[in-house]
């Protein structure tokens, strides 16, 4: 009887397995949107999801939206990761940093929208960028007064150069 158990059960599981990784796209040819929660195609007009440039100097504009998500938890090294020291897209980092030493923030997250190029050098590309920011609530430590700070989409130019052979993001406008 625990024979056929075992044996139903490792007929059973791929199944089940498989059938989760098509509930979140995973399975979705390049393309086309998944249906998994939060996931949100970056809409580029013609049907294009993403410009077509070289795939690494999109890296750090969508490595930034990544890092600023994991920034809303305290951790800023990712954020950081994505872009040169000067690059004014960090002074999001250094605002965050100081906020969670009397604050903590809870929920939130920054969702890519669209991915615009604007100008296609060979080390240097400009994209206008769209992200939604969710709501986020801001808890004060000392005196645990909430304050929300309401979802706002943020439109920039984001520029990124060729590094060291490495795309960076360098400014913002």
């Amino acid at each position: 009887m625990l024979k056929i158990k075992k044996l139903m059960l490792v007929l059973i599981l791929p199944l089940l397995l498989t059938s989760c990784a098509r509930a979140q796209g995973a399975l979705a040819p390049t393309g086309v949107a998944g249906g998994g929660e939060g996931y949100v195609p970056i809409e580029q007009g013609r049907g294009q999801y993403l410009p077509d440039v070289l795939p690494a100097s999109l890296e750090p504009i969508i490595n930034y939206v990544d890092g600023l998500n994991l920034a809303l938890t305290g951790e800023f090294l990712y954020l950081r990761s994505s872009a040169i020291s000067s690059c004014g897209c960090l002074a999001i980092a250094n605002r965050l940093e100081s906020l969670f030493k009397s604050a903590s923030l809870i929920g939130g997250h920054y969702e890519l929208k669209s991915i615009k190029l604007e100008k296609d050098g060979a080390n240097q590309k400009s994209f206008l960028v769209v992200v939604d920011r969710s709501d986020i609530r801001k808890i004060d430590k000392a005196n645990h007064q909430s304050i929300l700070w309401s979802a706002s989409t943020i439109k920039n130019t984001f520029i990124v150069k060729r590094v060291g052979g490495v795309w960076l993001l360098s400014d913002t406008k």
